[in-house]
């Protein structure tokens, strides 16, 4: 099995668990709020070693279709109004983290865009809750 690595932003909990605060744009099963467990790598990094909590958030993925700066901005406003948090990777790709009240609504969005040719995007779980 291949490794993917992505530097993420997180916090040290007491409990010697990391919570992610950063929106994995490379990496599945891996979302915001998620309580990780860590070691050290030989550089002392952390490195996350697996989810030990679910904080039940999602994670899309988008790449736009073409270079047009409104087009991302005005998609970002919209999605954060409803309470998303976009992490900007390049003006044409971002990943979007939404809570799991909202997921299906993002993604129904993220859908009719794709449809519409303006996007393509994917969702960061692989695996169904529960």
């Amino acid at each position: 099995m291949e490794q993917t690595w992505e530097g993420l932003r997180g916090r040290l909990e007491a409990d010697g668990t990391a919570t992610v605060l950063g929106v994995p744009a490379y990496l599945y099963d891996l979302n915001f709020g998620d309580r990780v467990s860590v070691m050290r790598s030989a550089e002392n990094a952390l490195v996350a070693t697996g989810v030990e909590h679910d904080a039940l958030n999602f994670t899309f993925r988008v790449q736009l279709n073409f270079e047009e700066p409104n087009t991302s901005q005005l998609l970002a406003a919209e999605l954060a109004e409803n309470g998303c948090l976009i992490d900007f990777i390049s003006p044409q790709f971002f990943a979007i983290s939404c809570d799991e009240a909202q997921a299906q609504e993002v993604a129904d969005r993220l859908f009719a865009l794709e449809h519409d040719g303006v996007l393509h995007y994917e969702t960061g779980r692989t695996q169904q809750l529960g």
